[in-house]
């Protein structure tokens, strides 16, 4: 099943799926969750999730986060939505203001579209042009406290959550981990531009504070979720200790 939410106002979008995905997630409490963004996207990942996940296994929901910002998912993701649609697994896409072809595909292929046009009086969208979430992930690669935590607390002034931020933060990581072990792009399924930039800012990292901070994020993640800590805050704080 595939569900779409996009439009000028991402702010309201993004709530909007988030509201679909706590409530499929606490209707189908054994189903696995994957978020996969632009900066992640892999089409083997989309493929190994469209059919059934097996006798014994869970089913998933997905949360596709504005993958469309990644050129090769804009070029391909048409190929996979009337397959999504069909899946027994269940896709979640948020998008912002789409192209003509993009929102006709997606109109065709999904069982709901929810287009958020209206912009509220007291709010702040984010706007790709002012703001880019990849360059949070470039800034933590580079292992600068100062202008992470400068991007960060811009994302969230813009309304970005920091349950979805921390998922761009994660997959950077386990990038430069996979790269830093890695002597092709191949080697570790990364695409060649993503294992280049990886394997470079692996290089700012020993293998074990890649591995502590990786560890770190999915503590972070989880307390968070059980209310052991404002994960807000908890994400502010990896934000600055990641200088040298």
């Amino acid at each position: 099943m595939l569900y779409v939410f996009h439009g000028l106002d991402i702010r309201q979008s993004r709530e909007k799926a988030h509201k679909l995905i706590d409530s499929l997630r606490a209707k189908k409490p054994d189903a696995a969750f994957e978020e996969v963004s632009g900066d992640n996207w892999n089409t083997s990942t989309i493929e190994s999730h469209l059919g059934g996940q097996g006798l014994f296994s869970n089913k998933y929901i997905i949360f596709l986060d504005r993958v469309t910002e990644n050129d090769e998912a804009k070029e391909g993701i048409s190929g996979f939505m009337a397959a999504m649609n069909e899946s027994p697994n269940i896709f979640v896409a948020l998008e912002g203001k789409l192209n003509v072809e993009l929102k006709k595909a997606f109109e065709k292929s999904a069982e709901k579209v929810v287009v958020s046009e209206e912009k509220s009086a007291s709010s702040t969208s984010f706007k790709k042009q002012d703001f880019n979430i990849f360059a949070l992930a470039d800034a933590i690669g580079s292992r600068d406290p100062f202008k992470a935590w400068t991007i960060y607390r811009q994302a969230v002034d813009d309304g970005l959550e920091s349950e979805s931020i921390l998922g761009t933060i994660f997959w950077q990581v386990k990038s430069m981990l996979l790269a830093a072990k890695a002597k092709t792009a191949s080697e570790c399924g990364l695409s060649p531009f993503v294992f280049s930039k990886s394997k470079r800012y692996a290089a700012n990292y020993s293998e074990n504070e890649l591995a502590k901070l990786s560890g770190d994020i999915i503590s972070m993640y989880h307390n968070g979720h059980r209310g052991m800590n404002d994960l807000e805050l908890a994400t502010e704080r990896m934000m600055l200790r990641i200088g040298r």
